[in-house]
């Protein structure tokens, strides 16, 4: 069964950031069950089949890590991932049940 999630990121000017940009999205695309809205520039609300780890890992392989962030949560549960380079550790303070996937 289908959950709703949100994803928000960020992508650093550093590299190629078109292209890693493009990626997230392509990937945001495999990973729906052909339900998300995309009005928001970097943020994609969005159904999939896929657990919100799996979805996690499958991010973290379009980014630089150690320049991109995503953050990636249920829209039902208080259940959250983060992937890349956090710089602001404030982000447990606010959601204190996020758990970092990935180096």
């Amino acid at each position: 069964m289908a959950e709703t999630y949100w994803i928000t990121f960020s992508i650093a000017s550093t590299g190629n950031p078109d292209q890693r940009y493009q990626d997230v999205l392509a990937e945001v695309r495999k990973l729906t069950s052909d339900l998300w809205w995309t009005e928001m520039s970097h943020f994609i609300l969005f159904h999939s089949d896929h657990s919100i780890d799996e979805i996690a890992v499958q991010i973290l392989a379009r980014i630089d890590y150690e320049a991109d962030f995503a953050l990636i949560s249920k829209t039902e549960t208080q259940e959250a991932r983060f992937v890349g380079h956090l710089e602001d550790a404030l982000l447990h303070e606010v959601m204190p049940y996020v758990q970092k996937v990935g180096p």
